[in-house]
């Protein structure tokens, strides 16, 4: 036992004399200047004392040279100022270097030129609305993502130094601030806007849409409730070609054109309509189509609502909700899963809607595989599910160089190529599908196994695990009716399969809410821009009291963003009811830019702009991603070409429409060439790994934490 006590108490001793020479050798980087507010520096103190009087820690010396710590960091690196790293890892700057580097205002000034500015910042100091900022910034070349101060001191009548702008911006939040203070007044005021906050609510109240309308009587509601594979599709259509007339209503571009195609192939002629194009067909009374594009007034006999899950969508469950609530027709066909009975039927007797129950078996048997499969071993007619497009990319690269042919489907691809490359696969062109979530929704994708890569997916907020429903309605997709005996769901790894095991055996969670959306109607009542409005209108959350145990308001995030670029002005010029549809527009946060262009143009009476030209060919990933955002930018045009209240500004409407077919058509063959997506640091060129999120690898940001 001493033995070891004293073998211990040598181990102290020799890391505390390695710690003290560590501490001595960063020593004779620090000088004899004392830092301001320590305690003069003693031959006779600890080495690690005498280190920390005379140095500046990284937030210290940030403080002392006026900008934040991430700032002075780079500012070191490029600047090339003095600085260590202690025996802590700590980053510092010895006093004697330091501080008249921070003493002097055309040294100080350098370092607050890597300062990165805030666009809400910029817009208070220069006293502009969103709008105005974007278009300066525009003609400057400058990216609101990308602000830094010697960028921009000196434009637009800013100040020539950091400290000046610091006062500037300091000056105008006050102004704002007393301006705000001064509008909300005091305790009497905020009853006053909570009382009149309650009248409005109650007035959205009032103006809820009433439901249970005359012509109920005469409906009848057939809710198909069933797993993925078990016929609902199929009998709901039987029943609508028997009507004659109709809608068939679908989430996706790519569904609608399923349906349309299928129905005029069996000699049932159908129409095309979606939020980009119409194809109108001879003698049709049938149109397949987006659910947003549904008209209620013109509803025909039979009224197909497929996905009715979506009803819980944050973003567009509005558009379920609306057609089950609006359609008029005297058959209605409502098609989901089992978590979305519930939430069916109690909207049926809400609006007094007479329901019937049709229940739906699988028509092949499914199992969850006993062993996972890897890479290298994957069945033919296996669906590979990932949950990114950066990861169905590196798989699809990975599978061809173990020589399989591959398919992919992932959202962001134009509806057309998503549907060749699943035909190629149903049609044993392509033995592996590599799949986001996508392929849960209604495409007909046939396969004998349904393997995860991955069980955790980002939401659009965080990183989750799966749902119980997600495995249920993804991993639905295995099993082909007449051709497989079993489906098969499985994972590329065993831990992976054991949670795919436990999910798919757990009872998924039933839906609880319907969403709705403002109507015009609804924000004339409300006050203030339309952000405020549509922000309002949110957070009042004006639902009768029998309805708030299912329904609630939709996500307005978007169309809240959107609305805030632009102006006051703007929305005065365009009349509520053109801007509410504006800001309806399918943009994403990479297309926002296009779309404000569009607006600004429409705003002056212009022809709106056409989409950037897509690079061809496509030679790797970066063309890839190039041609789709293209396409993103194409369907925002169309989007805006088929809208009654813009069509007069996009007369080039034929010609996108076109380039977008060459530009789809030249993905679809990119995809099936081995093309070469593999995505590499921005920094230093390295290989970044399939399910690695960041743009640098992380050697390169371990470098420049340090």
């Amino acid at each position: 036992m001493e033995t070891t006590i004293e073998k211990e108490q040598d181990r102290q001793a020799l890391r505390s004399f390695n710690e003290h020479e560590a501490w001595r050798s960063v020593l004779e980087l620090c000088g004899e200047q004392t830092r301001e507010g320590a305690p003069a520096a003693k031959q006779d103190d600890p080495v690690e004392k005498r280190v920390c009087s005379l140095s500046y820690t990284l937030k210290q010396a940030a403080k002392r040279a006026g900008v934040n710590a991430d700032t002075l960091r780079i500012a070191a690196a490029e600047l090339a100022l003095d600085s260590f790293l202690d025996p802590r890892g700590k980053l510092r700057f010895p006093v004697y270097t330091f501080s008249p580097t921070a003493a002097d205002p055309d040294l100080r000034e350098m370092i607050a030129g890597y300062q990165r500015l805030h666009p809400s910042e910029l817009r208070t100091a220069l006293a502009l609305d969103q709008r105005r900022l974007d278009r300066r910034l525009r003609e400057a070349g400058l990216s609101p993502k990308r602000l830094v101060w010697r960028d921009l001191r000196g434009l637009w009548e800013l100040p020539e130094t950091f400290a000046e702008y610091r006062q500037l911006l300091d000056v105008r939040e006050d102004d704002a601030g007393r301006g705000k203070r001064k509008r909300r007044g005091g305790r009497a005021r905020r009853r006053r806007k909570q009382e009149a906050q309650s009248k409005l609510r109650n007035r959205l109240i009032d103006a809820f849409p009433k439901w249970r309308n005359d012509w109920r009587d005469q409906q009848q509601l057939y809710l198909h409730i069933g797993e993925p594979n078990s016929g609902k599709t199929h009998d709901a259509l039987q029943a609508l070609k028997e009507a004659g007339a109709g809608w068939y209503l679908a989430p996706l571009r790519l569904l609608a054109y399923e349906i349309y195609d299928r129905l005029n192939e069996e000699g049932v002629a159908c129409n095309l309509l979606t939020g980009e194009e119409y194809i109108p067909v001879e003698g049709a009374r049938i149109t397949a189509a987006t659910i947003e594009m549904f008209n209620a007034a013109d509803s025909g006999a039979c009224v197909i609502i497929d996905e009715a899950q979506m009803l819980a969508d944050a973003d567009r469950g509005w558009a379920w909700t609306r057609a089950f609530m609006e359609s008029a027709a005297p058959e209605m066909h409502i098609i989901g899963p089992p978590t979305a009975r519930q939430l069916i039927e109690v909207l049926a007797e809400a609006a007094e809607l007479p329901c019937e129950l049709v229940e739906h078996q699988r028509l092949a048997p499914i199992a969850v595989a006993e062993r996972h499969f890897t890479l290298e071993s994957l069945p033919a007619s296996t669906i590979l599910v990932a949950f990114s497009r950066r990861a169905v990319l590196d798989l699809k690269m990975k599978l061809e160089r173990l020589g399989r042919a591959v398919s992919v489907v992932y959202g962001r691809l134009p509806p057309e190529v998503r549907r060749r490359q699943a035909d190629r696969f149903a049609a044993g062109e392509t033995e592996i599908c590599v799949a986001t979530d996508a392929v849960g929704m209604g495409l007909n994708l046939p396969a004998d196994v349904v393997c995860f890569y991955e069980v955790e997916k980002f939401d659009g907020k965080d990183d989750r695990p799966l749902f119980p429903s997600e495995v249920r309605q993804i991993g639905g997709r295995a099993g082909r009716y007449g051709m497989s005996t079993t489906g098969l769901i499985a994972a590329t790894n065993r831990d992976d399969l054991d949670r795919i095991r436990q999910l798919y055996a757990q009872t998924p969670a039933t839906l609880t809410f319907a969403r709705v959306a403002p109507s015009v109607d609804d924000l004339n009542l409300i006050p203030g821009s339309l952000s405020e409005q549509l922000t309002q209108w949110a957070e009042l959350k004006s639902i009768p009291q029998e309805l708030r145990a299912v329904i609630t308001t939709a996500d307005m995030d978007e169309r809240i963003e959107l609305a805030k670029m632009l102006s006051d002005d703007d929305i005065k010029r365009l009349g509520l009811a053109n801007a509410l549809q504006l800001v309806n527009a399918p943009t994403r946060k990479g297309t926002r830019a296009y779309w404000l262009d569009c607006a600004h143009m429409i705003l002056e009476g212009y022809q709106i702009p056409l989409p950037a030209e897509a690079p061809a060919p496509i030679n790797d990933g970066g063309d890839l991603e190039a041609v789709e955002f293209s396409i993103a930018c194409a369907d925002i045009y169309l989007w805006l070409s088929r809208r009654r209240e813009f069509g007069q500004f996009c007369e080039a409407g034929a010609q996108v429409r076109e380039e977008r077919r060459e530009w789809s058509l030249s993905i679809d063959e990119a995809l099936r060439r081995n093309l070469n997506t593999a995505r590499r640091c921005r920094a230093c060129g390295a290989l970044l790994p399939s399910r690695h999120r960041y743009r640098i690898c992380e050697n390169c940001f371990a470098r420049r934490r340090h």
